[in-house]
């Protein structure tokens, strides 16, 4: 009996060591399996728990390695966490896409922001966005838009007259913003053309009318011509009259191709200002000009002085405009110690008028 007892407490005790050895995961191994279990549901915030894990399982022995029974889980963790980033992308792709709302004129930015988010996305996500239809829906419906609103600009110039510049101008502008392929598709583009040409023969005519009132000077030796309003005095050797008082005046240059403004700004009276600068106050709005004090010509003669300067008016023609209109505008000539000031007469303001109609109808 003893015999027997002890060879059945040598067999439980070989069963038990088999089975210890069968079972016996080292505590690194165990450790790894836990932190990975420890992961949880996925979500996206499970990125730097799965990092973890593969780092640590990644630290393992290879003898380790192979005792961690959940390394599948982390496989299908990985796999299922960047399945949701991608997922999440393609929400975001989808966000700007629902952003553009109903298509009007105004969704030009919206549209072009949710074509370059599609765009700049993976193939990968842009297989999972859920919009991409729309975004295509979206331009196409702008595409009309655009080309409706440039053709309904071209129709409303109807017909041209001297004040359809605005209206032809505004007909350009909808239309040169098109694509070539959307201008191609803008059924009355010819009208737009047209009505430039009409508008262009009619100022042209205008212009005609008004330098045939005018007074002038040619100069064949630099094809130019220059003419000066009604209203300017001459003396008989053709120069003109600084006359007896202050004045502000345009005339014109006309060459074969083109036409240019320029502007004497005169003073004239008892002493000097020797004025480098002058302020103009039209009905309240102000103008401001310098000139370099050497550009400007100085004379006298029987206690009468006066000063002016040729200066180039490309760029003036809103203040030229405004003293024109205004009610009552007045001139400041400055100088470093005097001033002297003016208001303009109407005359004066007629000869403005002419110079500007003049010069505009040749643009």
């Amino acid at each position: 009996m003893k015999k027997t007892k002890k060879a059945v407490s040598l067999a439980a005790a070989l069963l038990l060591a088999l089975s210890l050895a069968a079972c016996g995961k080292s505590e690194e191994a165990q450790a790894v399996d836990d932190q990975i279990a420890a992961i949880g549901t996925v979500s996206l915030d499970s990125e730097d728990a799965i990092a973890a894990a593969e780092d640590a399982l990644s630290g393992l022995s290879e003898e380790d390695r192979e005792q961690v029974e959940n390394q599948a889980v982390l496989e299908e963790a990985r796999t299922t966490y960047e399945d949701l980033v991608k997922q999440s992308q393609a929400d975001e792709v989808d966000a700007v896409i629902a952003a553009i709302g109903e298509v009007t004129l105004d969704s030009g930015d919206a549209i072009a922001a949710a074509r370059q988010a599609y765009d700049g996305a993976a193939a990968e996500i842009q297989a999972l966005v859920q919009g991409a239809a729309d975004l295509e829906a979206a331009e196409a419906k702008l595409d009309e838009l655009q080309i409706a609103e440039a053709s309904d600009a071209i129709a409303a110039i109807g017909e041209v007259t001297m004040d359809s510049g605005d209206a032809i101008e505004a007909a350009k502008t909808a239309y040169n913003g098109l694509t070539a392929d959307q201008q191609s598709r803008v059924a009355n583009a010819g009208d737009l053309t047209a009505a430039e040409e009409q508008l262009k023969e009619l100022k042209r005519a205008r212009a005609d009318e008004l330098l045939a009132g005018m007074t002038k000077d040619e100069d064949p030796f630099q094809g130019v011509s220059f003419y000066y309003p009604s209203g300017w005095r001459f003396y008989s050797d053709g120069s003109w009259v600084a006359d007896e008082s202050s004045f502000i005046r345009p005339y014109l240059g006309v060459s074969e191709d083109s036409a240019w403004i320029r502007v004497i700004y005169n003073y004239t009276g008892d002493d000097w200002v020797f004025f480098t600068k002058l302020t103009v106050l039209a009905d309240g709005e102000t103008y401001h000009k310098s000139f370099n004090y050497f550009d400007i010509v100085r004379d006298n003669s029987g206690g009468v002085v006066w000063e002016y300067i040729d200066d180039d008016g490309t760029g003036d023609e809103e203040m030229l405009w405004a003293i024109a209109n205004a009610s009552e505008a007045m001139i400041r000539f400055e100088g470093d110690d005097y001033v002297s000031d003016y208001t303009v007469r109407d005359s004066d303001k007629e000869i403005i008028r002419q110079a500007l109609e003049a010069y505009e109808a040749l643009q």
